[in-house]
């Protein structure tokens, strides 16, 4: 990975066992073992390092989409590597450290968001400024308060990131720091400049009369607003945030002014309770905060309740309303919490009058039968106590029907399918168990549309195969359903076990290999088990080509016996010519040049001893190894790479690639005949 894509150049040197203790690149990506989790966690804390350096940098310099960017796709790969090999790792700082990197990238995104944010306020303060608007330059210089202490906050937040960073792990992000610093640093000078040009702070001193305060006795505060040069705020209203609640009050001529604080979800006991006041959007006043210690004492509400309809089914719309009250007087601003049997179904808030109204919807987790929905007030030592009211109602089983078809792939057999009521409603989020002959159960959850689909694990037969679909969760309104289809016989599509039946090349179909099961296979691995099957397959017709008479079972198609090789060579060409030939005809480049390949392999196999089993690239290494000419190299490097393709890429290949390759394996081939 370059600079450019957000991380360091790094490339690593391990030692893996090879056959030839050859010392071998290891891609931190293939790296799954134990063995070398340590070397593997320096390189991702390295790279994730890097990111973030170049992201600051990028900030600095006002590249907001580069710094958002370079903390991207990648970064989050690299970090879910990071965290998969830190419980490997023998050091106990790289959990830790998995944490901080997340919440740097957090941080770091967030603060990107911020300083750009700012800097676009900036621009329209300046504006305003020119045009001489002075109350929108105000406005706006107060909206760039509270953006320039977010930056501060999301700085520091981040600081203490890359300390953390830096003492869990080897990666230096001093550099990463200092354009931090600088950033905030100039973001909080200009603001202590703009606070100069248009605003005026201010200064707040509150303190409690009452030493209790409680719903139903609320305590009294007094207070008083000044400048920052000592003048008083006199006769104004004034809006203040006292706790959670905002409220407006009017100060006298001393700039003072007394309210009331009057608790509800405030915890018991002595408490400090923050006030702030609020100064209006195109006010020159800044902000203030202050505290006073107040205790905290408790009452026990009121709650009533009612629902309608008294009997309902699973979806349906059930109307309830709830009322809580403290000595006949309503209790605002409280959370209420309604539920059916254990599930809570809604959360929301009551009004100024203390009600509160709801449509709930019945859903599928609530058992049928008898059952109570409750409304409740769901504090615990809180300055309104916890209560709850209780009304029944009548929930009846819905009946359910499930769809399903079925088709084979190459993966196995798609099974798609719908959950519904009778009515022809979609039932989402319900669990569906599905089970492919006598296979594993497997389990898939509906979505929105109550639909499902998902890949099973094929039975290792070719005869048809029933699938069974069922939902019966024993906890729900939801009536149980079950469905089956058939996925027929196979007809020699798809791709069948290799080696199953009695043609053992059948599961290569027509001389081209299914890849859907190469994800599944290491990467070398894979390739070895590519090549021979291309070994097995045009070996096993030539074979049954000399010897029509012969039994296909019979048929000897081990890519490594000797026998094979014995071949004279004018069949094999004139074998290889047609198939070719047949595929490029056909449009079929894949085959082509997998088929090119193939002959390669066998010519140069052959030819410098080298073993059956090296993948495309090992092959084209060691017949360099071997002296082979560099012309001969570079067409031997045109079929490897249009094999590659072939094999591996998601798209075909190019037809000129494929016909390129084609003929660099003739020119081998003919050299070696020659």
């Amino acid at each position: 990975m370059g600079t450019d894509d957000g991380g360091p150049a790094l490339t690593r040197q391990v030692e893996t066992p090879t056959d030839d203790n050859e010392t071998q690149q290891e891609n931190p990506d293939s790296v799954s073992d134990g063995e070398y989790s340590d070397e593997t966690a320096t390189w991702l804390a390295q790279t994730m390092g890097g990111q973030l350096e170049n992201s600051s940098i990028a900030l600095s310099n006002a590249q907001y989409d580069r710094a958002r960017s370079v903390l991207g796709d990648d970064y989050d790969t690299r970090l879910e590597q990071y965290v998969e090999v830190a419980g490997d790792t023998s050091s106990e700082t790289d959990d830790t450290a998995a944490g901080e990197f997340e919440s740097a990238r957090e941080n770091q995104r967030n603060l990107t968001d911020e300083v750009q944010r700012y800097r676009q306020q900036y621009a329209a303060y300046q504006e305003a400024r020119e045009r001489g608007d002075e109350r929108e330059a105000r406005i706006t210089a107060r909206a760039m308060e509270r953006t320039a202490s977010n930056i501060s906050d999301r700085s520091q937040e981040l600081t203490q990131n890359f300390d953390r960073i830096e003492n869990a792990t080897s990666v230096d992000l001093s550099s990463g720091q200092t354009e931090i610093n600088e950033t905030t640093a100039n973001i909080t000078a200009t603001q202590a400049a703009i606070r100069e040009e248009v605003l005026v702070g201010t200064t707040l001193t509150v303190r409690a009369i009452d030493s209790t305060a409680s719903f139903s006795d609320p305590g009294t505060v007094s207070g008083q607003i000044k400048t920052e040069n000592g003048s008083v705020i006199a006769d104004e209203a004034v809006e203040l945030r006292v706790g959670n609640r905002t409220q407006t009050v009017r100060t006298n001529s001393n700039g003072m002014f007394e309210t009331q604080y009057r608790p509800r979800s405030a915890p018991l006991g002595s408490q400090a309770v923050p006030v702030e006041y609020i100064p209006a959007t195109d006010s020159v006043y800044l902000s203030d905060n202050a505290t006073f210690t107040i205790d905290v004492q408790q009452v026990r509400p009121d709650v009533v309740s009612e629902i309608a309809p008294e009997t309902v089914g699973y979806g349906d719309r059930l109307n309830a309303t709830a009322s809580v009250t403290v000595e006949s007087i309503g209790v605002d601003g409280v959370t209420v919490e309604f539920a059916i049997g254990d599930t809570v179904v809604a959360r929301t808030a009551t009004g100024p009058d203390g009600t509160v109204t709801e449509t709930l919807r019945v859903p599928a987790s609530v058992n049928d039968g008898e059952r109570q929905v409750v409304a409740r007030v769901p504090y615990e030592d809180r300055a309104i106590a916890g209560v709850r009211s209780e009304t029944p109602v009548v929930v009846v089983e819905t009946q359910t029907a499930l769809s399903m078809s079925v088709s084979r792939t190459d993966n196995g057999i798609l099974a798609s399918g719908q959950l519904q009521t009778a009515a022809g409603d979609p039932v989402a989020d319900r669990p569906v168990r599905l089970q492919a002959g006598a296979s594993g159960i497997q389990r898939v959850e509906t979505n929105r549309n109550g639909s499902f689909q998902t890949v099973l694990t094929e039975p290792q037969t070719n005869d048809s195969v029933t699938v069974t679909a069922t939902y019966d969760e024993p906890s729900s309104n939801l009536g149980n359903a079950t469905a089956t289809a058939t996925a027929p016989a196979e007809s020699g599509g798809g791709n069948p076990p290799v080696g199953s039946g009695e043609n053992p090349a059948a599961g290569f179909g027509n001389g081209i290999l299914g890849y859907s099961w190469l994800p599944v296979l290491g990467g070398g691995m894979a390739l070895i088990l590519v090549v021979a099957a291309w070994l097995v397959v045009p070996r096993f017709r030539h074979s049954q080509e000399t010897d029509s008479t012969a039994p296909a079972e019979t048929a000897d198609v081990s890519p490594t016996d000797p026998d094979q090789s014995a071949t004279s060579p004018e069949t094999t060409s004139t074998t290889f010519e047609e198939r070719v030939e047949t595929h490029l005809d056909g449009g079929n480049y894949d085959a082509a040049a997998m088929l090119a390949y193939t002959a390669v392999h066998d010519e140069l196999a052959v030819e410098n001893g080298i073993h059956e089993g090296a993948t495309h690239w090992e092959l084209l290494q060691r017949s360099q190894k071997h002296g082979v000419p560099e012309e001969r190299i570079a067409d031997i490097e045109t079929v490897v790479e249009a094999f590659e393709t072939a094999a591996f890429a998601p798209t075909a290949v190019d037809p000129s690639h494929a016909e390129a390759a084609v003929e660099r394996a003739r020119k081998i081939k003919s050299n070696g005949d020659s």
